[in-house]
């Protein structure tokens, strides 16, 4: 058995489900949800499960592994090599893809967020259709998608909020700047033609004052809030083209986008940390650029 102990947004549940459901294939075992970090009381962003939006089939327990790896988490970081060999896998940095991930044998629960493609690559094909979006798109919603199919579409995510007023993530994340935005929409106006750019945020004042589009058609999607957030990144996926913020959120908009003549924009900077900006290129999947 894989028990996968979730945590955080969507994208970062996405990421944790990919890797384990690969290692539970490789296994030929069943895969359990852990929901325990869900139910605990911290000073972190309140979450909660939120894959039941796909098509997937998952069994959801609280386990008592779920609720050790959570408890022992530094001291078992500490000893990665030791608890692997016992059942328990954690990753260090989240982009940097852990070889012994290919030994693991026998009951394994997993923590942390395994944002490489290296983990799940081999199943792509079966995660793409895991991630089908279970509801179909209604009202505006359906009116903007077929619009987008119409039209040379390319996504743009903007993400400032948490990252400009939460001052964890504010010491980890940089936010994208300006520059990076423009440069990447002048990357896809001088390859694409006609493009009409959809603009996914939460701060359309700072992007209408600060970003430049031409002559280009500029749509702004402000309407799926809360339980409904998640529609933004269908709408995203279902675009040409896409120039994604450094969030697990567009990239997995970007990497569900089936368009085999896709461009996709990444920031070239994710972290504050240059050190964990090195990644990037293994964290990038084969084809996408980065500015």
């Amino acid at each position: 058995m894989v028990t996968i102990a979730l945590s955080g947004g969507l994208g970062n549940q996405m990421f944790q489900y990919a890797a384990a459901k690969a290692l539970a294939t490789r296994l030929n075992t069943p895969l359990i949800a852990d929901l325990y970090t869900f139910n605990k009381k911290t000073k972190a962003t309140p979450r909660s499960f939120e894959l039941d939006v796909f098509t997937l089939e998952i069994e959801k327990r609280n386990t008592l592994s779920g609720k050790l790896i959570n408890k022992l988490h530094p001291y078992i970081q500490r000893h990665r090599a030791f608890f692997s060999l016992i059942g328990f896998f954690t990753d260090t940095y989240a982009m940097l893809y852990q070889p012994s991930f290919e030994k693991l044998k026998g009951n394994i629960t997993m923590q942390g967020n395994f944002q490489n493609e290296k983990y799940f690559i081999n199943i792509a094909n079966e995660l793409r259709k895991d991630f089908a979006f279970r509801s179909p798109l209604n009202g505006k919603n359906k009116d903007l998608a077929e619009k987008i199919n119409q039209t040379n579409a390319v996504a743009i995510h903007i993400r400032r909020g948490d990252y400009l007023t939460n001052q964890g993530a504010a010491t980890n994340f940089v936010t994208c700047d300006k520059e990076y935005y423009e440069s990447a929409i002048n990357y896809i106006s001088g390859k694409v033609a006609q493009p009409e750019f959809y603009i996914f945020s939460e701060d359309f004042e700072w992007i209408k004052e600060n970003l430049n589009f031409g002559n280009s058609t500029v749509t702004y999607i402000d309407w799926n809030k809360g339980k409904d957030s998640y529609i933004d990144m269908q709408l995203m996926s279902l675009c040409k083209h896409n120039i994604i913020a450094n969030s697990s959120f567009s990239w997995w908009a970007a990497w569900l986008n089936k368009d085999e003549n896709k461009i996709v924009i990444a920031p070239s900077k994710w972290f504050q940390s240059e050190e964990k900006n090195q990644l990037l290129d293994d964290f990038y999947p084969k084809g996408w650029i980065k500015i």
